[in-house]
């Protein structure tokens, strides 16, 4: 939850680490309207540090935007996490293709192997008689031990 600041008649609503990415870029963007920006990046800084949301760094869409305000808050190993998250969504981009084709093939293909069970079942009770019935049952291959 964020915390409201009234500095000379201004209020900030400065954010803390619980809150969302948006609302660290939104703070931002209302300190450089009010400050300017080098003191808005010197102070986003500072909150920043104290408060920081640490699962902001892994997203590649914050760091962009850190990058494009020239502030520097993430270690090299979440922009590693953010750079393997955003190769993701390239394969998961890739995979939303994939499951269209799997859709259809997958039923296809158990509907294929449904009906060689089925060829496979009626194969082999075409050739089946009354003896193999009756082995079926523990009695039967009783009978067929006592025969020998």
């Amino acid at each position: 939850m964020a915390i409201q600041v009234n500095i000379d008649n201004r209020i900030f609503l400065v954010p803390e680490a619980d809150d969302p990415c948006d609302f660290w870029t939104s703070y931002f963007a209302k300190l450089k309207s009010e400050l300017g920006q080098e003191n808005a990046k010197m102070i986003w800084l500072i909150t920043w540090k104290s408060n920081g949301a640490a699962s902001c760094t892994t997203s590649p869409n914050f760091n962009k935007w850190l990058n494009q305000n020239n502030l520097d808050v993430s270690n090299m190993a979440t922009r590693t996490i953010a750079d393997l998250s955003e190769i993701g969504g390239n394969i998961f981009g890739l995979g939303k293709n994939l499951t269209k084709v799997l859709s259809i093939g997958v039923p296809v293909i158990l509907a294929v192997v449904l009906v060689g069970v089925i060829v496979l079942l009626k194969n082999s009770a075409k050739n089946a008689d009354v003896s193999d019935l009756a082995m079926l049952t523990p009695a039967g291959r009783g009978l067929k031990l006592l025969g020998k």
